[in-house]
């Protein structure tokens, strides 16, 4: 079956269009920095020794598919930069079911953005990360832990969203076991999947202007 020109141009026009949308799964609200956060913090740290806690929290996801990244607000000692973090996605709090990795912070994905009133700097972190697919409507968890700097006490804080917290549901965890609710909303986070930039209006006139171009040559070719 042979496909007409204009009907081969459209469609290419509209796979392109469709590869370039984005996905945001959940947006727990914007980063605050100045009203609490909650500690994340590793196996070494250092008081009490041996103890560490860290934080989940569980949202209903607002689209289908593979999440691959994560923005949210980290505080950290005036003095200190954050050199790591780590990152768990799952079906139940603090579950790694469809995911889990540490990544490295750097002053790229790491943006400092300003000095709070308690003594902590205020970073804007995005990061990657691996996940298996969800499904909207369901109900999954994403985890923070081992916030790692350069300071001596190997701890960062998870910036809590507005003076209240978001919907997403907080769960503190401390030397593994759950506590539950931290009392609070939900963090700041933003969970995504940027997909392909979308083309600005003018790319993609110009690509249909091409796209037309060439299948007027093509057009010639075949009626000769």
């Amino acid at each position: 079956m042979k496909m007409r020109i204009p009907t081969l141009l459209l469609t290419v026009l509209c796979l392109a269009l469709t590869a370039s949308a984005g996905q945001t799964f959940f947006n727990d609200g914007g980063i605050d920095g100045n009203d609490n956060g909650f500690f994340i913090t590793g196996p070494t740290f250092p008081n009490p020794a041996g103890s560490f806690q860290d934080i989940s929290n569980g949202f209903i996801s607002a689209a289908s598919g593979a999440p691959t990244k994560l923005e949210f607000g980290e505080w950290v000692l005036n003095g200190s930069t954050p050199t790591s973090i780590g990152y768990e996605i799952g079906t139940t709090a603090f579950g790694t079911d469809l995911g889990s990795g540490t990544v490295a912070q750097n002053s790229t994905n790491s943006v400092f953005l300003f000095s709070n009133g308690f003594g902590y700097g205020i970073y804007d972190v995005t990061i990657p990360v691996t996940s298996a697919a969800m499904t909207a409507g369901n109900e999954y968890w994403i985890s923070l832990s081992n916030a790692a700097n350069t300071g001596s006490t190997q701890s960062g804080g998870w910036d809590l969203a507005g003076p209240s917290g978001g919907p997403a549901t907080c769960n503190f965890r401390q030397s593994g076991t759950n506590y539950g609710d931290c009392g609070f909303g939900g963090e700041s986070f933003t969970l995504t999947n940027p997909g392909t930039p979308t083309p600005e209006p003018s790319s993609i006139l110009l690509l249909g202007s091409g796209i037309l171009g060439l299948a007027g040559v093509l057009r010639r070719k075949l009626t000769r």
